[in-house]
């Protein structure tokens, strides 16, 4: 399948207004912000992808984050996001909004400090070959020494294991659902229509990233990291935390 789906789905009005709720009303994780404010600087140029209406980088503009770009391939979101930050105060002469597409990214090379990828948005981009090129184009606009930050869905969690194994029978019989490309691909059902998402296993994760040059420095379940209030349990399910790093000497 293509990326048209998806670009659909998070341009739907509901959808865009449901993006922005949790921007004012979950905020960030406190998994993501251990994870980030123990990582990254105050002052660094951090890059944030499949930002939606900016959850994460309006938390860290409350944080003292000033040099954020904030980017989504959805014009509807990145025009949300904007009028948050507008509305809460935090817009700084250091914040930028770009509609862009992480496989593809318009930026010059070796430009940002950190690259965040939240809320499993990598693994919404369909095709293992054009996750691949995201990985790989976000290792690009990194500086050396520049770290990326992301969850993914973890098809090895218990709590899936036997939707996997089902869907496995399915996959050996030729019986998938005819849009799905990869094993692990699937539609999620939210109240506002089916979003697509790849789990993937810690290994094909990993491999991808060290395929592009990252140094895998971290990966955990977010269960693992610390404890979460109820609203971000019912944002979102147990998913796994990545910390990659592009070498210091490339």
């Amino acid at each position: 399948m293509d990326n048209a789906a998806n670009l659909d789905f998070f341009s739907r009005e509901e959808n865009v207004l449901e993006y922005a709720r949790a921007a004012e009303n979950v905020g960030l994780w406190n998994s993501e912000k251990k994870l980030i404010t123990e990582n990254i600087e105050r002052g660094a140029a951090i890059l944030e992808l499949g930002a939606g209406a900016g959850r994460v980088s309006l938390a860290l503009a409350k944080l003292g984050y000033r040099n954020l770009t904030v980017t989504d391939l959805a014009p509807p979101m990145v025009e949300i996001a904007k009028t948050i930050f507008e509305t809460a105060g935090t817009l700084h002469a250091g914040t930028r909004f770009c509609i862009e597409d992480a496989t593809a990214l318009s930026f010059p090379n070796s430009v940002f400090n950190a690259a965040i990828f939240a809320f499993n948005g990598l693994q919404m981009i369909p095709k293992h070959a054009r996750r691949e090129r995201a990985i790989t184009e976000i290792f690009r606009v990194l500086k050396p020494g520049g770290i990326f930050i992301f969850t993914g869905h973890d098809r090895t969690h218990p709590a899936r294991k036997k939707h996997w194994e089902t869907e496995r029978m399915r996959w050996e019989n030729c019986k998938q659902q005819a849009e799905l490309d990869d094993f692990g691909d699937s539609f999620y059902a939210t109240p506002h229509g089916n979003v697509f998402i790849h789990a993937s296993v810690p290994a094909e994760m990993r491999s991808a990233l060290e395929a592009a040059g990252f140094q895998v420095e971290f990966s955990q379940l977010r269960s693992q990291i610390c404890d979460e209030p109820r609203a971000v349990h019912e944002f979102s399910d147990d998913t796994r935390f990545w910390l990659a790093r592009k070498p210091r000497e490339y």
